[in-house]
């Protein structure tokens, strides 16, 4: 078994995480916002369990990386604040971290985003306010490396292009 790492990806709603993990995942944990959300209140996200679900991606995260495994954290992670949450889980058990960071356009995550139904939408004001608070990822937040991915191409987006 490999060494464990953590792997953050960091990108707008829409910029293809979630595609990303499901290609280059195999053998690691995914740690989905997403995905807790769904498990803890399927009918979306509720504010009265914002506690929980963050409890819940830290005590994944953790575990897994202590049992030996890669953990891909899949959020949107979009502030160097957001991003010391896991750095610091990183330092605390002794595993290096990597930064993906999904360089989509903000055209095609809005796209994208248009698409959705249910609760994975957001909504357009709530993603203009995310793509506004996206912040670059700098080599002195501590990440092991940095790693951008070009806008992921699939059957469902070809008409973004």
């Amino acid at each position: 078994m490999n060494p464990p790492c953590l792997i953050v990806l960091v990108g707008a709603p829409g910029s293809g995480k979630s595609t990303w993990a499901a290609h280059n995942g195999a053998g690691a944990v995914h740690v989905s916002q997403d995905g807790l959300i769904d498990a803890i209140t399927p009918h979306g996200f509720d504010h009265a369990y914002r506690d929980i679900y963050y409890q819940a991606e830290n005590v994944i995260a953790r575990s897994a990386i202590r049992a030996g495994h890669k953990v891909i954290v899949d959020r949107t992670n979009r502030t160097r604040e957001h991003r010391e949450r896991w750095l610091s889980l990183a330092r605390e058990e002794g595993c290096p971290a990597i930064a993906v960071v999904m360089t989509t356009s903000e055209d095609v995550c809005r796209w994208r985003n248009s698409m959705r139904v249910g609760p994975r939408r957001v909504s357009d004001e709530r993603m203009e306010r995310m793509l506004a608070a996206m912040e670059p990822v700098t080599a002195d937040e501590g990440f092991m490396e940095i790693r951008s991915v070009k806008e992921l191409v699939h059957e469902h987006c070809h008409q973004a292009r």
